[in-house]
């Protein structure tokens, strides 16, 4: 698991350019499986309005996730963001059963500061959940 977290890392950190900008951004969220989390999390590159690497950390009461993407939510009148995310359960997650690891896709749409993510994962560890469904509607500073 901790390799595909690295390979993950790697691939984001690799289509970054000589960073000019480092931006960090904060995330409270209301979502399945994860019921009330806060997120935080640093956008590298090129200046505010544009599609950045993006590397953000979220951690909740039914668990917790690890996302690398390209994002730019927040940061105009809209924006939208396409991440790749490690997704850990743990105490009461939502719908499904505690330490369970997750990798899948996830999309997130943002008008202004209010922020709407949508994902799907696959499981990859030990567990009776194969696919696992992810929505949410939050705030971003």
């Amino acid at each position: 698991m901790k390799k595909v977290v690295m390979i993950l890392a790697l691939a984001v950190c690799c289509g970054v350019p000589a960073a000019k900008a480092v931006d960090g951004f904060l995330v409270l969220r209301a979502s399945t499986p994860l019921i009330v989390s806060g997120a935080a999390g640093l956008r590298l590159g090129q200046p505010a309005g544009h599609h950045r690497p993006t590397v953000q950390a979220e951690a909740g009461i039914g668990g917790g996730k690890l996302s690398f993407g390209w994002d730019n939510t927040g940061e105009g009148r809209t924006g939208h963001a396409l991440k790749i995310a490690f997704l850990q359960t743990w105490i009461e997650p939502v719908d499904l059963d505690e330490d369970q690891s997750f990798v899948g896709l996830e999309v997130e749409f943002s008008v202004r500061k209010l922020l709407l993510n949508l994902g799907g994962y696959r499981r990859v560890s030990s567990g009776d959940d194969d696919w696992v469904a992810s929505a949410g509607l939050g705030f971003i500073f």
